[in-house]
C-alpha cells in the first residue's frame, strides 16, 4: 500500500513539473567550425562544460536542449565549455543572467551576440580607451569626456571613463551618425587636456568608422585640480512578490532629472544573481526611489501609498541594500 502511494505521489508530482525546451537559432559567424555548445545556469551549479547540458546542432543550423522537467524560475547562459568563451553582448562585454519561468512557453528560443574568445562583429558602440596618460594624474580622480554631445559639459558623470584594473580608462559609446569633436577633462576646463609644454589643443575629432576600439594618449593637464566625487552601489535585496521575472528596475532621482526609466540608471544582475546600480555623485546628499520604468510603477508603502523619498549621505557607505515594498500599480 505504501509503496502504491509512494508511485501515485511520484506520478503527481512529474505531472505538475514542465517541460522546457531551450534553442538558440543564431550564433556569431565567426563560432569556430564544430564548437559545442552548453548551457549552464542555477540547476548545475553554473558547470560551463557540463556534458549533461551540451546542446545538439540540428541540421537547419540552430542548437536545442530539453531541461529536466520543473517549476519556478530558472536562470541561464550559453558558452563554448569554459567561462572564457561563455556568451557576451554584441560588443564583447558581459550580459546579465538569461531567465525563463517553466511553464510560460514550452520552447524558448534565444541568440547569442557574440562569444568572449572571438571578435564581436555586430557591434553598435566604440570603445575609447587612455591607454597613456600623465604621471601625475591623480589616483582618486575621474576622467571626463566632453562634447557636442553633451553641450561640451567637463564634468558631465553620464560621460566618465572606467579605470581598468589594468590602469587604462576606458568608455562605450553609441556610434551617432557624425563625427564627434571632444576633449579630456578631469571635471572642469580648469583641468583640460594640453600639450606637453602646457598649451590649449585643438579639439580632438573622431568619425565613427573602422575599428570598434580607439587607443588615445593624454599628453598633460592645464592642472590636476579634480572634481571629488563619491561611489555607491545600490542592492535591491528583496521585492514584492507580485514583482514579475526578468523585469527591468531603475533608480531616479535628483540626479538624473528625476528620469524614472533613465537607461543609463538600470539595476543589472551580476553573476551571483544580485540586482545592481552604481552611482557616481558629487552631490553631498541625493534623494531618489525605485521604478519599473515610469512614475506608473514606482515604489509606494505596503498599502499603496506614496512613499518619501529615499536619501544617500555621499560615503556614508559603499552598498546600499534597498527593500521595495511595493509597487503603485500592483
Amino acid at each position: 500500500m505504501f509503496r502504491f502511494s509512494l508511485l501515485i505521489l511520484t506520478g503527481m508530482l512529474l505531472a505538475s513539473c514542465y517541460r522546457q525546451q531551450v534553442v538558440i537559432d543564431q550564433v556569431p559567424l565567426n563560432t569556430p567550425e564544430g564548437s559545442d555548445i552548453y548551457i549552464t545556469g542555477n540547476f548545475n551549479n553554473w558547470d560551463p562544460g557540463d556534458e549533461k547540458f551540451r546542446l545538439t546542432h540540428n541540421p537547419d543550423g540552430t542548437y536545442s536542449i530539453d531541461l529536466p522537467r520543473g517549476v519556478g524560475q530558472v536562470e541561464y547562459k550559453f558558452t563554448r565549455g569554459d567561462w572564457t568563451s561563455g556568451e557576451k553582448n554584441e560588443c564583447g562585454y558581459e550580459i546579465g543572467n538569461r531567465t525563463l519561468v517553466y511553464g510560460e512557453n514550452d520552447t524558448v528560443v534565444d541568440r547569442v551576440a557574440s562569444w568572449g574568445d572571438t571578435e564581436p562583429m555586430n557591434c553598435t558602440q566604440k570603445v575609447i580607451v587612455i591607454d597613456e596618460y600623465p604621471e601625475n594624474t591623480p589616483n582618486e580622480a575621474l576622467i571626463y569626456l566632453a562634447s557636442q554631445y553633451n553641450n561640451w559639459n567637463p564634468g558631465d558623470l553620464k560621460y566618465t571613463l572606467k579605470k581598468h584594473p589594468k590602469g587604462f580608462y576606458y568608455i562605450n559609446l553609441s556610434k551617432p551618425g557624425e563625427c564627434m569633436d571632444y576633449k579630456f577633462t578631469l571635471g572642469g576646463w580648469e583641468s583640460v587636456e594640453t600639450d606637453n609644454k602646457g598649451k590649449d589643443i585643438e579639439n580632438r575629432q573622431y568619425c565613427f568608422n573602422g575599428g570598434d576600439t580607439l587607443f588615445l594618449k593624454v599628453s598633460n593637464w592645464k592642472s590636476v585640480s579634480y572634481r571629488k566625487t563619491g561611489k555607491v552601489t545600490f542592492v535591491l535585496d528583496k521585492l514584492p512578490a507580485l514583482t514579475k521575472p526578468a523585469e527591468q528596475f531603475y533608480i531616479t532621482g535628483d540626479f538624473n532629472n528625476w528620469n524614472p526609466g533613465d537607461p543609463g540608471y538600470a539595476f543589472k544582475t551580476d553573476v551571483s544573481g544580485k540586482l545592481l546600480c552604481t552611482l557616481i555623485t558629487d552631490k553631498e546628499m541625493i534623494s531618489f526611489k525605485i521604478t519599473r520604468g515610469n512614475w506608473n510603477s514606482v515604489e509606494t508603502l505596503p498599502s499603496g501609498d506614496d512613499i518619501a523619498n529615499r536619501t544617500y549621505i555621499n560615503g556614508q557607505a559603499d552598498t546600499i541594500y534597498l527593500k521595495v515594498e511595493r509597487w503603485k500599480d500592483r
